[in-house]
């Protein structure tokens, strides 16, 4: 079962049958005890569109500081066996800027994932960290609909959004990129997860 830790009025996510052993648990980012390590995770290749790379240890913490100051962004880190493995943003998309570009609704949550990077290959982990983020966002956040705008040119990252159920709308120009917009309804993703049961 994956569990949130440190925010006991959020319920808990349900059980994830993934291949890997142990539980998945979310507990607040802790600053400034995570901050070095997530600053190692953005360094490496795959991390590459956060745009972080290069950045400073102490640049990262100033960016956290100023997330989790505000009143409408969260960062949580998934913890398996004791150890961090995925680092999960959320952000309410009506203070945004993304909201020039869509008509928010009720209810949605913005979502951004960053994987711990691998110490050896392990066949379907990102996924399973994947729907451990989406079961946080819709069962523990509450989420009616997730929001994500991943780089357009951010290959890798378009094909696990599908995988799981989100809608491409359209890209669009924000400060900082052009993103490709989608959407993720509690029926897409438990649509998703059933075609997902079903291949081989």
């Amino acid at each position: 079962m994956h569990q949130l830790l440190e925010k006991p009025e959020v319920a808990p996510p349900p059980q994830d049958d993934g291949p890997q052993a142990g539980p998945i648990a979310f507990r607040r980012l802790r600053i400034p005890d995570d901050i070095p390590m997530i600053h190692g995770w953005f360094q490496h290749e795959h991390a590459k569109f956060w745009c972080l790379q290069g950045a400073s240890v102490e640049a990262v913490r100033t960016l956290y500081e100023d997330q989790l100051a505000c009143c409408f962004r969260d960062v949580h880190i998934g913890v398996m066996d004791g150890r961090p493995v995925v680092l999960a943003e959320s952000y309410d998309p009506r203070f945004d800027q993304l909201a020039d570009h869509y008509e928010v609704q009720d209810g949605d949550v913005g979502m951004h994932i960053c994987v711990a990077p691998a110490e050896r290959p392990l066949r379907g982990f990102t996924r399973r960290m994947f729907k451990a983020v989406m079961d946080l966002m819709f069962d523990g956040l509450q989420a009616k609909r997730v929001v994500v705008e991943p780089d357009a040119h951010n290959e890798k990252i378009h094909v696990l959004n599908k995988a799981f159920g989100f809608v491409y709308q359209r890209n669009v120009q924000l400060k900082e990129k052009v993103a490709s917009l989608a959407l993720c309804t509690r029926a897409d993703y438990r649509s998703a997860l059933q075609h997902q049961e079903k291949l081989p």
